[in-house]
């Protein structure tokens, strides 16, 4: 319960940057807002979803990353429901493979505009 409170106070309290600034908060909890440009599930039994946005892969400027163990916690399959919304993701930013990306691991971190 304690941290779910957290999760939810760092949510309701993160600054909202564009998207092509995203990179420059990396460690720091923001919220991006854009619009779904492609989406693309890993194959195997632990199924990666990515969410990118900007362009669509590989030329994406950003990406969402739903890892496997947390796909219990939607209601809906995020790589179908989410495809070409616009969406605003909120969570801390992390670099991968040269890329800014968020993981999300709860449905609450996604908000459709």
């Amino acid at each position: 319960m304690l941290i779910t409170l957290i999760c939810l106070w760092q949510i309701s309290f993160s600054q909202n940057v564009p998207l092509d600034s995203v990179q420059f908060y990396v460690g720091k909890t923001i919220t991006v807002c854009s619009k779904v440009q492609s989406t693309f599930v890993t194959k195997g039994d632990k199924k990666t979803t990515y969410i990118n946005f900007g362009k669509p892969y590989p030329n994406n400027t950003f990406t969402a990353v739903i890892f496997s163990s947390d796909s219990a916690n939607f209601k809906y399959i995020p790589s179908e429901y989410l495809k070409e919304k616009n969406v605003c993701i909120t969570g801390k930013v992390a670099i991968y493979k040269d890329k800014p990306q968020i993981v999300v691991k709860k449905e609450e971190q996604i908000k459709i505009e």
